[in-house]
């Protein structure tokens, strides 16, 4: 596709358009879980960079986001100290151990994960650590970029499963998956909509 990908806001929804043509519209504020299918990874990179570039859409790619050349416990001292005073950051911080609880983390992982770098670490827990940031601080519209590629059916159902955590505490934010097209595509339980790009939207 050739199209050059456009978002934007208008009063609370986001539009997705190619060219002329638009794509995608989302409810900013009916939470939920919604999925964009893509054909070929370029497009779907130039569809994450349209959405990133909205305000209030964060980005949760599979490798987790986090900073590689910092410790896990700087990557989340940065994300926590960043626009807030300091009796929010000591809140955070409470919440942040129950956030890393959510995800299944026991202490002793998490101690051991504070004196990590991310690269050092599997793809499957630095997703679950950039999962936990934004369980934390979630944007209006979260996308979450190419889960699937490359995991097993039981390491993405893991995630899916884990995902749900994010609904429960914030119900009224929204949740986009960006996947490539592909018949291996997991389920997702309770997905409110499923749209291809350059075909109707229709409901999973």
């Amino acid at each position: 596709m050739t199209n050059e990908f456009t978002a934007g806001i208008e009063g609370r929804d986001l539009l997705l358009a190619a060219g002329e043509v638009r794509q995608l519209a989302l409810p900013l504020d009916q939470g939920g879980r919604h999925r964009l299918v893509i054909a070929d990874s370029a497009s779907a990179q130039q569809v994450v960079e349209a959405l990133e570039s909205c305000p209030g859409v964060g980005v949760l790619p599979a490798d987790g986001g986090l900073l590689g050349a910092l410790t896990v416990a700087d990557n989340f001292a940065l994300a926590l100290r960043y626009g807030s005073e300091l009796d929010d950051t000591l809140r955070d911080e409470l919440d942040l151990a129950a956030a890393l609880e959510l995800c299944g983390l026991t202490a002793e992982r998490v101690a051991v994960l504070g004196r990590t770098q991310p690269m050092n670490l599997d793809r499957i827990e630095r997703w679950t650590l950039g999962f936990a940031r934004w369980l934390l601080r979630p944007p209006e519209l979260l996308v979450i970029d190419r889960l699937f590629s490359g995991l097993t059916r039981r390491q993405a159902d893991g995630l899916i499963a884990l995902e749900m955590a994010y609904h429960r505490r914030h119900p009224f934010r929204t949740v986009l998956f960006v996947d490539l097209d592909s018949h291996e595509l997991p389920e997702l339980p309770e997905c409110r909509s499923l749209t291809r790009l350059a075909e109707t939207p229709c409901h999973c």
